[in-house]
């Protein structure tokens, strides 16, 4: 999950278990980066009120349903490069959950599977297409 995806869910007060249930048929492991959560930190001390808030309590929702984060991996301060470097190491099936657009599109391009809110139909699965050769 990336910074926007929790924002967005939170803001319109959407609980991402029950849609993710939903939506996967299976057993689904929730996990998000070190660097969404320091991001989520930032925008928490640095931000209005409003958006302020809602960090918070996206990392207040991490820590309560106690989900998964791991280390990027990667030395950089961009978010976004973090998540699809991490998508590529690895090997078992995963999606991203964004609203980023272009994060969603070059998720794609890579072969992985894209999870994103719309606002009245809960939310959809890209489906993954094996990355082009070009």
């Amino acid at each position: 999950m990336d910074t926007s995806f929790l924002l967005a869910m939170l803001e319109q007060r959407r609980d991402i278990d029950e849609e993710l249930r939903d939506l996967v048929n299976g057993p689904v492991r929730i996990v998000t980066l070190d660097l969404v959560e320091r991001e989520l930190q930032r925008i928490g001390r640095t931000r209005s009120s409003k958006i302020g808030a809602l960090a918070n309590a996206c990392l207040e929702l991490l820590k309560v349903r106690k989900y998964s984060t791991f280390a990027s991996g990667i030395e950089t301060s961009d978010t976004d490069a973090a998540i699809l470097s991490f998508s590529l190491a690895r090997t078992d099936p995963m999606a991203v959950a964004t609203v980023d657009r272009k994060l969603r599109a070059a998720v794609s391009r890579l072969g992985i599977a894209t999870i994103y809110p719309k606002r009245h139909q809960g939310l959809l699965m890209s489906k993954s297409a094996p990355p082009s050769s070009t």
